[in-house]
């Protein structure tokens, strides 16, 4: 191993074409619509979320959204969905590193989310 070697790794460098693939294998329809959901980049609130995945799902509640939520975590990224809670609401949005990677996993235009 030489310097150039060394000093090549030495910052983190995600594989971002690695995580594109992880996103674009996601098969469980609830868990794609929650991320289409998310996909403006802002902070939707569980119920929102809930609503939006009822339509299609009539089993889906906030235990199960918890689930998926850590499911996706898990599968993609450690950060990929951050959580807040805001007066003992819970919210939660696509980290602001993957948004567009998850854009182009989904093949949404970005223009239609501004």
């Amino acid at each position: 191993m030489n310097m150039d070697d060394l000093a090549e790794n030495k910052f983190y460098k995600p594989s971002y074409s690695h995580l594109f693939n992880r996103i674009k294998d996601i098969k469980t329809p609830i868990k794609n619509e929650i991320l289409i959901a998310l996909l403006d980049g802002h902070w939707h609130s569980e119920l929102e979320l809930i609503r939006v995945t009822k339509r299609q799902h009539g089993f889906i509640g906030s235990v199960t959204l918890g689930t998926m939520v850590t499911s996706l975590n898990h599968y993609i990224k450690n950060n990929y969905l951050q959580k807040k809670i805001v007066n003992s609401k819970l919210y939660y949005k696509i980290s602001d590193n993957y948004v567009g990677l998850t854009r182009a996993a989904y093949r949404f235009d970005a223009n239609d989310f501004l």
